[in-house]
């Protein structure tokens, strides 16, 4: 059994982190997380908490000199993409079209 939830709002924020993770720049900012999902941040952040918690994610603040406010950049680790494939394994009723690559 997956130790989170797989709600519909989980699923946005995981396809955000799978979608980025085939990129040569894998990791993705918080805010690109929430825009791209389409959930609020009172939804999405929490998230993207509890997926680090369990270690299906991790993340990093940006270092760069660039004016504004700092970005806190998210990429899924190598126990999360086996977690999440076990848990659409575990229950097919899920919405998996990005997952099973």
């Amino acid at each position: 059994m997956a130790p989170i939830r797989m709600t519909a709002s989980t699923i946005k924020v995981l396809e955000v982190l799978m979608d980025a993770d085939g990129d040569d720049d894998r990791a993705v900012y918080g805010l690109d997380v929430v825009r791209r999902s389409g959930l609020g941040t009172g939804t999405a952040y929490p998230i993207l908490a509890k997926l680090e918690r369990i270690g299906w994610a991790k993340s990093h603040w940006d270092d760069s000199d660039t004016p504004g406010a700092r970005r806190r950049y998210y990429v899924l680790t190598g126990e999360g993409r086996a977690g999440i494939l076990e848990a659409f394994a575990a229950r097919p009723n899920l919405v998996a079209r990005r997952f099973a690559t």
